[in-house]
């Protein structure tokens, strides 16, 4: 049926049906073949021209979720980084994470001084002889694009600080990178502009190998808003406590114990995070 129905995407664009894209994307959350069958068939029932993609995505993710609660959350990975707002510190902290799986010493709201001027930087990632430089761009809603201005603006900062870097090297940093992560989209001459100047852009699945989704998927971890035995109420409650993580709640389920839970919800959350936890994309 590829090709046959035109699909609205979040941005407002249209493209045609692709099962290829939602097959790839339901194995990816650990479906198996029979699962991942029988959801593509009750998708396709409901095809029609001018559907959109989000309608796609949660008929399949109450599909899933009946299934197994482990495979809807990383189903919804996407979903569930943008559930992190409304404001994009738990996500600078999420992206703090991600790097501190790499080896990393990560410090997050840090201020460095340029040769002109001091910049408050969202993270600072350093590991041997390299220091990480980087400035999260955070949507709480899809189809919100990064245009060239900001990689334009944001270089001059880093810049800035490289300059002062070379003459006064920090912690004996050789290495120097500037990086601009956001969880929706850049623009094509953003794009363009990050590989001309050497600014490392990273978007959702931007550049094709190194994405956001690939670091997400290579550390393995999950943010606590991909659990779906909690509630938008439950997760805004433990982001605001700074719990962003489900490795959080894995190592300290005490965590929930303020959310007033029965013992039956809290075990089916746990055995949820345990699954989570536990799973490897390799």
């Amino acid at each position: 049926m590829s090709g046959n129905y035109l699909i609205k995407k979040s941005s407002g664009e249209k493209q045609h049906y692709s099962v290829e894209k939602l097959h790839k994307s339901l194995r990816l959350s650990g479906a198996s073949d029979e699962i991942i069958s029988n959801i593509i068939s009750e998708v396709e029932k409901e095809l029609s021209s001018g559907i959109s993609t989000r309608g796609i995505y949660k008929k399949a993710f109450r599909l899933l979720r009946r299934k197994q609660h482990s495979i809807a959350a990383r189903y919804s990975l996407k979903n569930a980084i943008m559930e992190l707002g409304p404001t994009g510190y738990p996500f600078e902290k999420f992206i703090g994470e991600i790097f501190k799986a790499q080896g990393f010493k990560v410090n997050t709201g840090v201020i460095l001084q340029g040769k002109c001027v001091s910049h408050e930087v969202d993270v600072v990632a350093v590991r041997k002889d390299i220091s990480i430089v980087v400035e999260c761009k955070y949507h709480n809603t899809p189809g919100k694009i990064c245009n060239v201005q900001i990689p334009l603006y944001i270089h001059s900062r880093f810049n800035d600080i490289r300059t002062s870097m070379s003459v006064k090297p920090a912690f004996g940093i050789t290495d120097f990178e500037g990086w601009v992560v956001t969880n929706t989209r850049f623009s094509g001459d953003a794009e363009q502009f990050g590989r001309c100047v050497g600014l490392h852009l990273v978007g959702w699945d931007y550049p094709r190998q190194g994405s956001l989704k690939d670091l997400v998927e290579n550390a393995g971890l999950f943010p606590i808003t991909a659990v779906t035995g909690l509630n938008r109420k439950q997760k805004e409650y433990l982001i605001e406590k700074n719990i962003v993580l489900c490795m959080d709640l894995f190592h300290n389920p005490g965590l929930l114990e303020p959310l007033g839970l029965n013992s039956r919800i809290t075990d089916r959350i746990m055995s949820e995070v345990r699954e989570l936890c536990s799973w490897s994309y390799d």
